[in-house]
């Protein structure tokens, strides 16, 4: 297990048993991106980044994992940080991606590792419920 600095941190958002995967043209991806060197906190970052993004206020949010990921709008793997997003306000605005249930993550072009991360985040939520 390591502690080692993310280049970038995305957020899963989670609501009502899916999760929101942003629109890059034909493809989807995270929300989130660079985690500046100055900046010192990881979830404040995301935060900034999910305020200029989608235009919420995080309130709840959760380290997930981090692995090697490209996000539709960067052109190289980055070491990344994620983080799962309970609550926030106000609503994601409609046109700026979707929301996807187990079956449409499972069926997505979503790389296998964000797949996986999404799947399991859904099934803790189905666990915490159940």
């Amino acid at each position: 297990m390591s502690d080692r600095r993310p280049d970038c941190v995305y957020g899963i958002l989670v609501k009502d048993d899916r999760v929101f995967v942003r629109s890059f043209g034909d493809e989807a991806g995270l929300p989130g991106g660079v985690f500046r060197p100055l900046a010192e906190d990881r979830k404040v970052e995301l935060r900034a980044h999910l305020w200029d993004q989608l235009g919420i206020e995080t309130r709840a949010i959760w380290a997930q994992g981090a692995f090697a990921y490209r996000n539709p709008d960067e052109r190289a793997e980055r070491f990344s940080g994620f983080y799962s997003v309970w609550e926030w306000e106000p609503d994601v605005p409609g046109g700026a991606g979707r929301w996807l249930t187990s079956d449409e993550v499972g069926a997505s072009t979503l790389p296998a590792p964000v797949r996986i991360l999404l799947l399991s985040v859904l099934a803790t939520l189905a666990m915490k419920t159940t």
